[in-house]
C-alpha cells in the first residue's frame, strides 16, 4: 500500500515528529479506520514522552522508544478484513488505537457512535468509561457524602457523575485552584 499516513512517534523522550508510514492492510477480523479526531491521554502518553521513570517500572517495560502513542480514536470504516460484515464500511465508530490517519483494530474492539454524538464527543469515550465504571464500583447512592481526590478531567467528570447518582454533599479536593474553579458551584 501507499506511504500516506501520517502517524505520531516519539523518536526519543521530549522528542515527537509525524511520520509517513505505509496504510496498514485490515487483516482477518480486523477493519481499517480512516480517524477523524484521536485524544492524547495526557497521563500516560505525557508520562512516556518524558521518560523520566524508574528503570525497573511497568513504564520501562511498555514504553520502548521508538513508541507509537495512541488513545481514543473516532473514525470511519473504509476498509473491512476477511470475516467482517462489509456492513462495517462507511459507519463511524470509536476505538483505542494510535495516533494515526489510518488504523487497523480488531472488529470487536469497534464502539458505532450515534448521529447525535459528534466526533468531538465521541473522541472522550473512554474517560466516560472510566468515571461511570468508578462511580458504580463505588455504589454512590443518594445522600451519601462524596469525595474526589483530584479535579482534573477525571475528576471534574467523577464529581458530576457522583452528584447525578445523588450524592449530597460532593467534595472536591485539589491543590490546583484553577482546576477547582472549572467546577460547578454545585459539581
Amino acid at each position: 500500500m501507499k506511504e500516506d499516513n501520517p502517524t505520531v512517534v516519539f523518536l526519543e523522550p521530549g522528542k515527537v515528529v509525524i511520520e509517513r508510514r505505509t496504510i496498514p492492510h485490515p487483516e482477518k477480523g480486523y477493519v481499517l479506520i480512516k480517524t477523524r479526531r484521536t485524544l492524547i491521554s495526557t497521563g500516560t502518553e505525557l508520562t512516556i514522552l518524558s521518560g523520566e521513570f524508574p528503570k525497573e517500572s511497568y513504564w520501562s517495560r511498555y514504553a520502548r522508544f521508538p513508541f507509537v502513542p495512541g488513545y481514543d480514536n473516532v473514525g470511519e470504516v473504509v476498509a473491512v478484513g476477511e470475516e467482517v460484515n462489509r456492513d462495517w464500511i462507511g459507519k463511524r465508530v470509536a476505538t483505542r488505537s494510535s495516533h494515526a490517519l489510518f488504523v487497523t483494530v480488531p472488529m470487536e474492539s469497534l464502539i458505532p457512535i450515534s448521529d447525535q454524538i459528534s466526533d468531538d464527543e465521541a473522541a472522550f469515550f473512554t474517560i466516560a468509561e472510566i468515571v461511570t465504571n468508578g462511580v458504580r464500583r463505588a455504589d454512590v447512592r443518594l445522600g451519601e457524602s462524596v469525595a474526589v481526590y483530584g479535579a482534573g478531567l477525571l475528576g471534574q467528570f467523577t464529581a458530576r457523575g457522583c452528584r447525578l447518582c445523588g450524592a449530597r454533599p460532593v467534595f472536591v479536593i485539589d491543590i490546583a485552584d484553577a482546576r477547582l474553579g472549572m467546577l460547578p458551584k454545585d459539581p
